[in-house]
């Protein structure tokens, strides 16, 4: 492994060699291309036409106004990094930089204008410094990031999940995308495309996780979109944390476009254009086929059963009209398998897993259609209906002597929605808007396991329920602004859920208060709900073959987040937040001599335990930190961003006893950083070098009691020194080398990306092995590099 690693760096500096290097400079290149995009009026999202948009990175600068659709054409602009301004009367100037240029594809912009309340100052936003949400009812807690830094960040693989592991609160649920937010289980972040509550868009989930091991979601479509880690809005439903509010760009309405991907990841193509010459209705398809037999090939160990494979398609069909407002259906899913027969000789078997025929498939997918309807100027309306549905089935038999199979285990979890989401929105003045909505989910589920029980040496039924559930939410809020310094935003969110047939009335607040035109300070909060998996509710007892838990509530809770912003420039920003939350009707376990709690856990595979309990809504938690962050945005070739959390994260069970959760690692400091040349004739190509150091304290968990362990054949913990130790810090270093080379008409993007460098086998701790039998360190994987090139014509 370690020579593997030696020679990808080789190759890569070598390749840095062999480039004539250069600072980056405005110096003409004898490329262009073309910006194009639309602008809108941030609140009422009308279009607005006679916006002057200019590039003044260049001279002369090129220039060109909305039309009366406010989309705007600025034909002749020299590939590289641009700066682009948009000025319109009454609205505060917006400036964009380092934006991207390259031959193979028009640069697409889409900008959201913010009517100005005084004209005796102007004010500039910096979208590229101050990355504000786009939804702008937020408050705190929250930013916004462009599929750019998913490909640019370091050990990113082009997935949101893996680049916001350097965000302030934020730290790495392991070497797969799982993400901890503010000391929350990695299971209560959620994820929304175009404005409403998806299934989670990753390959190789654990039933009830919101992680896996791939994102399903292709960088090549995602738009600007928004990651907020607290303090929601009063339209968020069905969330505690971390929330992923993604947004697919539109495909492009003047011209035909492609892109083809190939690496060890596998391959993939994504095209969009107009249905027809002259039109505003546009497509936007990407399908990726990926196996990792290339990365086993070399020695890089991803799974310890197969070789995983999977599929995956998004797509963003945009049909706008004359008069009835614009339609769009959009979507992502995907299908993954990873099976392994064994060995039909008995010598290569060197423990249990050896002799397992298994089979693993997760099948997921989300689709909606969009109706977004402009009234006038300060009314306007989103209906929303989408299908989501997923599937994950296991069956492993093992095997005898003689290879004949015997069932171990076998399940299937089959959980499917459809949602619907309705938002009015309405401007009584330039200072006050007020938005309301509701939501719908029509839940079904489908869950079955059989498991093989060590202690009993039976096949147990752990779940056999099928049904279905609902939810119900609305919503109202105003924010109002009292000059250009402060803005309050009050509301109110209510929730039904009919399993449980309980109401939950969720009031919201948050303000900001401009101090001076760098400075800012804000304080939000609210109380929050969110479901558990299903699987909680309906898994059977280890003393009782009924369903048990079937009346459980959302758990709740409770959140204040206070924080300060300073912009030191228009590309310097520094941060802080100190935020506090409770959690209550927490499910726990109804045993007083058992400490589980669901905020102890990322997915469900505890329901397969001895000790399994029905579940009762009596258990409570707190998470509570400081954030500091300082964020240079990419400007003049380099860029970095430096996060630091210092937290804790406890929770009560039933017993009334407080523990660490697992995901209590107390501190965390993350490093991004990179460096962008200019290189070729006329400094058309760009050369990057960027890294990510993650350095955070240990996972908590529990002594193992050994003689019992060996006893039982499984893992037997000590109830009453729940998760009293700490694993060893996780250290990871990512590293990435890109370069882009713009000929005439296509571009060309070479990507070497480096997961964990130095090959830290970094562990959560002692776990009970029950193939090997024998207790060892529980460790991720090492190194896991990639290399991608993709070519835009």
């Amino acid at each position: 492994m370690n020579k593997l690693s030696s020679l990808l760096l080789l190759f890569t500096f070598l390749i840095s060699a062999s480039l004539g290097i250069a600072q980056v400079k405005n110096k003409p290149a004898s490329f262009t291309q073309t910006i194009r995009g639309i602008i809108v009026d941030k609140g009422a999202k009308q279009t607005l036409p006679g916006v002057m948009v200019k590039v003044t990175s260049i001279e002369p600068g090129r220039a060109a106004a909305t039309d009366a659709n406010g989309i705007f054409h600025i034909t002749q602009v020299p590939v590289g990094r641009q700066v682009v301004e948009a000025t319109y009367a009454g609205y505060n100037k917006v400036v964009l930089t380092d934006i991207l240029v390259i031959t193979g594809k028009e640069t697409e912009l889409n900008i959201e204008l913010e009517p100005a309340n005084t004209q005796l100052n102007e004010v500039v936003v910096s979208a590229t410094s101050n990355k504000r949400p786009i939804n702008s009812m937020a408050m705190a807690s929250g930013r916004s990031f462009s599929p750019e830094e998913t490909n640019r960040y370091a050990g990113a693989l082009f997935d949101p999940a893996r680049m916001a592991q350097g965000f302030a609160g934020v730290v790495a649920g392991g070497d797969n995308n799982e993400i901890i937010v503010r000391g929350n289980s990695p299971k209560s972040l959620q994820w929304r495309l175009e404005g409403i509550e998806i299934v989670s868009p990753n390959h190789f989930n654990n039933e009830g996780s919101a992680g896996g091991g791939v994102s399903m979601l292709n960088s090549t479509v995602i738009g600007t979109s928004d990651f907020y880690t607290g303090a929601l809005a009063a339209e968020y439903n069905n969330a505690t944390a971390g929330v992923f509010d993604l947004r697919f760009r539109k495909g492009n309405t003047d011209k035909r476009e492609y892109a083809f991907t190939a690496g060890v990841l596998g391959f993939g193509a994504t095209m969009e254009g107009p249905f027809k010459k002259g039109g505003n209705a546009s497509y936007l398809l990407s399908y990726r086929y990926s196996t990792l037999g290339l990365l086993n090939a070399v020695g890089v160990k991803v799974s310890d059963s197969g070789v995983p494979q999977y599929q995956d398609l998004s797509f963003n069909i945009v049909l706008p009209t004359k008069s009835a407002g614009t339609f769009s259906l959009f979507g992502v899913g995907g299908a993954g398998s990873d099976n392994k027969n064994a060995d039909r000789d008995t010598a290569k078997w060197d423990e249990r897993i050896d002799a397992w025929d298994l089979k693993y498939s997760y099948h997921s997918g989300s689709a909606g259609l969009k109706h977004i309807y402009i009234a006038n100027n300060r009314l306007n309306f989103s209906n929303i209906i989408s299908v989501s549905q997923s599937r994950l089935s296991t069956k492993v038999d093992t095997l005898t002597s003689k290879f004949e199979p015997s069932l171990f285990q076998n399940n299937h979890y089959d959980n499917g929605a459809v949602r619907y989401a309705g938002i009015v929105n309405y401007r009584t003045g330039n200072n006050n808007n007020i938005r309301a909505g509701l939501n719908a989910g029509f839940l079904t589920y489908n869950l079955y396991d059989l498991e093989y029980q060590r202690d009993d040496k039976t096949l147990k039924e752990l779940l056999n329920q099928k049904g279905n559930a609902s939810t119900f939410d609305g919503f109202i809020q105003n924010k109002h602004e009292f000059g250009e310094t402060l803005s309050l935003n009050t509301g109110v969110h209510v929730n039904y859920f009919n399993l449980s047939k309980t109401w939950s009335y969720e009031p919201r607040a948050g303000i900001n208060w401009r101090v001076t035109p760098d400075q800012e300070l804000s304080l939000a909060g609210g109380i929050y709900s969110r479901l558990e998996p299903l699987s909680f509710y309906f898994a059977k007892s280890a003393t009782s073959n009924a369903a048990v838990s079937s009346k459980l509530s959302p758990t709740k809770s409770a959140q204040l987040v206070a924080g300060y912003e300073k912009l030191f420039s228009n590309h310097l920003k520094f941060k802080t937040e100190a935020y506090y939350q409770h959690l209550y009707d927490v499910p726990v376990s109804s045993d007083l001599t058992d400490n589980f709690s669901v905020l102890n856990v990322s997915d469900n595979t505890a329901i397969s335990g001895d000790d399994y309990r029905s579940l009762v809504n009596k258990g409570t938690g707190k998470n509570y930190g400081v954030e500091v962050s300082v964020e240079r945005s990419l400007n003049k070739g380099y860029y970095f961003m430096i996060t630091s959390s210092v937290f804790n994260s406890k929770y009560k069970a039933l017993s009334g006893q407080e523990f660490n959760t697992t995901f209590n690692t107390q501190y965390v400091t993350n490093l991004v950083a990179g460096k962008e040349w200019a290189t070729g004739d006329n400094h058309k190509n760009l050369f990057g070098l960027n890294g990510k150091i993650i350095y955070a304290g240990g996972r908590k968990y529990t002594p193992i009691l050994v003689d019992e362990t060996f006893k039982r054949d499984e893992q037997i913990i000590d109830q009453s020194k729940t998760n009293t130790l700490t694993a060893d810090p996780y250290i990871r270093v990512d590293f990435s080398a890109s370069y882009r080379i713009n000929s005439k008409k296509v571009s060309h993007f070479l990507l070497l990306d480096i997961q964990n460098l130095l090959n830290r086998r970094n562990n959560t701790g002692l776990f009970y092995n029950t193939s090997k039998r024998i207790i060892e360190k529980n460790k991720w994987i090492g190194i896991f590099p990639t290399i991608n090139y993709r070519i835009e014509i």
